[in-house]
């Protein structure tokens, strides 16, 4: 089952904790990412974690290899408009669910989303639903 990762999950990634140990096992799995969540990763790295550059090319050709990822389109763009006024989400978050619904993810983690939130996509997207979990609540 593929499942997609949200960048505030995928972020533990790069820590030392159980946390980074169980995104890894969902990286050697079915997952998914977009290419919004490679930069706003990147983005965490550089400005938050001050990492180098190289550092996160390395990190972030490691997931591209890994990683199935879902390009950004018209298509991820208009299914988000669609899913705001519906769920009243964010755009930047929208366009995450978006990519997660039209890449045939049935899960995705996210810490920011509301857990447990079944997404039904648009009938002009395949009109599937996806369920939003929060991987890490107890």
């Amino acid at each position: 089952m593929k499942t997609f990762i949200d960048t505030n999950v995928l972020i533990y990634w790069v820590d030392a904790s159980a946390r980074a140990d169980q995104v890894e096992q969902w990286l050697a799995g079915e997952s998914v990412i977009s290419v919004q969540v490679l930069n706003e990763f990147a983005n965490v790295l550089r400005k938050k974690r001050a990492m180098p550059l190289a550092d996160i090319e390395i990190l972030c050709n490691t997931l591209i290899s890994t990683c199935e990822v879902h390009d950004l389109s018209v298509r991820t763009h208009l299914t988000a408009l669609a899913l705001m006024t519906r769920y009243h989400f964010s755009l930047y978050d929208a366009n995450i669910v978006a990519a997660a619904g039209l890449s045939g993810c049935a899960t995705l983690y996210s810490e920011d989303m509301q857990d447990g939130l079944n997404v039904k996509l648009p009938e002009s997207a395949g009109g599937a639903t996806l369920s939003i979990r929060n991987p890490f609540r107890t």
